[in-house]
């Protein structure tokens, strides 16, 4: 009988234990996860919400853990469980990634430029890489109205790389032009708003290639007055004949469409000056180094460039340097070099202005191309 109670006892003592121990394994290292809109400085949700807009900004998870562990890891894969409007079952969107090492981790979700599509969406965690649990939300309702809007769209050759406003405007490019820029004014827009440009071969002399998205890419407003994207080949190559256009868009919504051609340079007609180029060269330790307006003082020749196609024989080309105004308002409109240039062709044009032992005037400056004595273009530059 003792031995029988005896054995009892261990019976009991090993349940115990195995209770215990079967405790530990089964608790959640995550104690609590939420998506929330704003979260505390030290993660905690300050704005829980299950529900969000088309256009909300960020989706934030803030995970509230059993335990600290420095050398664990939390994941979240966020989803979309369903959304009919995009046709998307159950397709991933997002990933990130925290360390366990404090009570309260985030992992936030960033939308891209293009709005969410209403829809069922999820957010699963996991610790150590083994998945613990989901957090479901939906994204419906109707995206703000945003009061932003463009002005001023203007194709061209070359814009103003201090300001990106455009410096010709065109609708016909020849096809071995460097560079297509598009520069546009952004009106009402928040620091934040997101602008995205892109650029489609409609059709043309590529066979079996029409509405192809040759580029697309985005970015912020960040408070510039204007903004340029610019599309362009590789050196020695050529941009296919053909229709192209860019689309615009703002916060994901699209605002225009602008239609431009590109053809063969031969069958380009006169006038035409493309691709205006204003630099100066800077030459240390045997290094060549392009600057860009604004220029400073000690630079010692500025020099513009650009290509003229299929002119008459006999063209005249001036090219006229002004002082706009001075930075100490002596100077405005003041005259400093005038060069004429006999043109023939297709050629590309090249002239500068130079100064031998004064320096640059600070101030803002012009150069104008006239040809026949009709002004054809004015590219600004700035001296500091």
């Amino acid at each position: 009988m003792k031995k029988s109670g005896l054995i009892i006892c261990i019976l009991v003592a090993l349940a115990a234990l195995t209770s215990s121990l079967s405790g530990c394994t089964s608790s959640q290292p995550i104690e609590k996860a939420v998506v929330c809109s704003e979260v505390t400085s030290t993660g905690e949700p300050k704005t829980i919400s299950d529900t969000f807009k088309p256009d909300v900004k960020t989706i934030y998870c803030s995970i509230k853990l059993a335990s600290i562990a420095v050398q664990s890891n939390v994941k979240a894969e966020w989803y979309v469980v369903k959304s009919e409007e995009a046709g998307l079952t159950n397709s991933l969107i997002g990933v990130g990634n925290a360390v366990a090492g404090s009570t309260y981790v985030v992992i936030s979700f960033a939308r891209s430029d293009k709005l969410l599509p209403k829809g069922d969406y999820e957010v699963k965690l996991y610790f150590n890489n083994n998945y613990v649990q989901s957090v479901p939300f939906k994204v419906q309702g109707e995206a703000a109205a945003s009061t932003a809007t463009l002005s001023d769209i203007t194709l061209g050759s070359a814009i103003d790389v201090s300001s990106e406003k455009p410096i010709d405007k065109k609708d016909l490019f020849p096809n071995d032009t460097e560079n297509i820029y598009c520069s546009f004014k952004l009106n009402n827009a928040g620091f934040d708003t997101n602008v995205t440009a892109r650029w489609t071969y409609l059709t043309g002399e590529l066979a079996n290639v029409q509405n192809k998205v040759i580029r697309e890419v985005n970015t912020k407003s960040e408070g510039r007055e204007y903004i340029s994207f610019s599309i362009g080949v590789p050196n020695g190559k050529k941009f296919p004949i053909g229709d192209y256009s860019i689309t615009l868009s703002l916060e994901g919504k699209e605002q225009t469409s602008v239609p431009f051609k590109v053809t063969d340079a031969a069958s380009v007609k006169w006038p035409y000056l493309g691709g205006m180029t204003i630099f100066a060269e800077n030459v240390s330790d045997n290094k060549t180094t392009l600057l860009t307006t604004p220029f400073s003082t000690d630079v010692k020749e500025i020099i513009i460039v650009a290509n003229a196609y299929n002119a008459p024989p006999g063209t005249e080309l001036s090219v006229q340097w002004l002082l706009k105004s001075s930075a100490d308002k002596v100077f405005f409109d003041k005259l400093i070099s005038e060069s004429k240039l006999s043109l023939d062709g297709t050629q590309l044009i090249q002239t500068s202005l130079k100064t031998k032992t004064d320096p640059f005037v600070k101030g803002d400056y012009e150069v104008k191309l006239l040809i026949n004595g009709v002004e054809n273009v004015v590219v600004p530059f700035t001296v500091r």
